[in-house]
């Protein structure tokens, strides 16, 4: 009888060896934080077993996918066994626990490999994602930092990382900057389902800190959304208005993007047609020409004053609905303040 382990008992375990015997895609969609994929079958043999599946039945599937896995077991026990020897737990999942991973977990012990079959597999990692994070009781008290474009609030908040503070970059983890042009040079962005994973990853590891700095975002970064419990401490938080002038700001933001717009050309005049409205068309029409003439700091100026400025209303807003107005000319006396202040106002 093979070994089967629950996900609550996993989660108790320090140093956990999970193995995701789905496909490609499957393991691209989302997947539990860490996990090796080893996958059984390719995108395109998981297609193709399927299918005969549906067509003609599970046996002629069972035996499709027999004749495809025999060929590749030396490696991927090879794979694993060389994971083994470093130390750990091996936990192998498919999608529900089924005959995926329970196959393999047989193999492995023959092999004279303990491993074990996680119940109910990536599905049942899922419900406890999202269980968890409408459940989650937050502790610490969210501080947010705000401010217009290119202020360099993102900066900061890795800088405050650097010294060891309790930072989240929701940026970082949804690989998305938040904005229309938020996606350009980084490649696909996060899945919701890889989203959540992490973030009640980083919730659950520092629950105990007496704040918690974030970047003030919207409820949806990109494609995914904020789990309320976040959203809503975000918005009851200590907030932290960050100012710079506008050169400074623009400066900045061509320092940031230096290298992205030569590359994804075509990527930013979307992004500049996807806000004409908004813009004019005679002002987007006037941006893409200066772009495509190299004209940066012109595009970038345009941009900030005529779109970011307006949208986020930083630049009038009343500096008495912050609980602190930083200056972010220089950034390193602006770290040592922003230290200070949360320092001595949350007694670290």
């Amino acid at each position: 009888m093979h070994k089967i382990i629950s996900l609550e008992e996993t989660l108790k375990l320090d140093n956990v060896i999970y193995i995701d015997m789905r496909s490609p895609n499957e393991f691209e969609q989302g997947h539990i934080p860490g996990a090796v994929n080893i996958p059984l079958f390719s995108n395109e043999e998981r297609a193709e077993v399927g299918t005969i599946y549906k067509k003609v039945g599970n046996d002629e599937a069972k035996m499709k996918g027999l004749a495809i896995v025999s060929t590749k077991l030396p490696n991927l026990v090879s794979q694993i066994r060389a994971m083994y020897k470093k130390g750990g737990t091996v936990v192998v999942y498919c999608w529900r626990g089924g005959m995926r991973s329970k196959s393999l977990v047989t193999i492995l012990e023959i092999m004279g490999i303990t491993a074990y079959q996680l119940l109910g597999g990536y599905k049942a990692y899922r419900r406890y994602v999202l269980d968890s994070l409408e459940k989650f009781i937050l502790i610490p008290r969210i501080v947010v930092l705000c401010g217009s474009t290119g202020v360099g609030k993102t900066i900061l908040l890795n800088k405050l990382e650097k010294r060891g503070m309790p930072i989240i970059d929701l940026e970082a983890l949804a690989n998305h900057r938040g904005s229309v042009f938020g996606q350009i040079g980084l490649g696909k962005p996060a899945t919701a389902q890889n989203f959540d994973a992490n973030l009640l990853k980083k919730l659950q590891s520092l629950n105990s800190e007496p704040y918690i700095a974030v970047e003030c975002e919207s409820k949806r970064i990109g494609n995914i959304y904020l789990p309320d419990v976040l959203y809503n401490a975000m918005q009851k938080g200590t907030k932290i208005l960050v100012k710079a002038n506008i050169e400074t700001r623009i400066q900045r933001l061509i320092a940031e993007y230096t290298g992205i717009y030569n590359e994804n050309y075509e990527g930013i005049i979307a992004s500049i047609k996807a806000i004409s409205k908004r813009l004019g068309v005679k002002n987007a029409q006037k941006l893409i020409e200066d772009f495509s003439q190299g004209k940066i700091n012109e595009v970038v100026r345009t941009l900030l004053v005529e779109y970011y400025d307006p949208l986020y209303g930083y630049e009038t807003c009343n500096h008495g609905n912050y609980d602190m107005v930083i200056d972010a000319e220089n950034l390193d006396q602006t770290i040592d303040s922003l230290v200070s202040y949360l320092n001595q106002e949350f007694r670290r």
